[in-house]
């Protein structure tokens, strides 16, 4: 793919996942009005605090979440949860440029048909699936 044609790709991708991104955003700022750590990382938006940390402990998950993704938007409960969940996060983020809007829908769906076959709404999604598979991928490749 030509430079230009791959620039025009990206752009869409952003602006196709921006409405969850915006709503990352928001929460992010919203659980740390006066402390949220905002930090562009690796084309992604982290944002990390203690707010965002107690909005991810009470998440539907047995210890809660170290982070979670809205469109480009990772929020963390700090700056170490960031950097050490960003290849499962980054999945996440790809989903969301090829789903768009639609993603946390398909996700919710997926998990409410998940557990109505009385199956785990998380770890059998698979969105997480695809995510933790693609994340040990992305590991060994940057260890090895």
């Amino acid at each position: 793919m030509s430079g230009r044609l791959a620039h025009i790709r990206k752009f869409l991708q952003i602006v196709w996942a921006g409405p969850w991104t915006l709503v990352g955003l928001l929460i992010g700022i919203c659980c740390n009005p006066f402390s949220v750590k905002v930090e562009f990382y690796r084309g992604t938006i982290g944002c990390y605090g203690k707010g965002v940390a107690t909005l991810l402990r009470k998440m539907p998950i047995a210890g809660g979440a170290r982070a979670m993704t809205l469109g480009h938007t990772i929020l963390a409960c700090d700056r170490l949860a960031m950097v050490s969940t960003y290849p499962h996060e980054l999945v996440h983020v790809r989903q969301y440029e090829r789903w768009g809007v639609f993603f946390v829908p398909a996700y919710l769906l997926c998990g409410g048909r998940l557990w109505w076959m009385n199956k785990d709404p998380y770890w059998d999604n698979p969105f997480e699936i695809e995510a933790y598979k693609l994340e040990s991928q992305y590991q060994s490749r940057n260890t090895a």
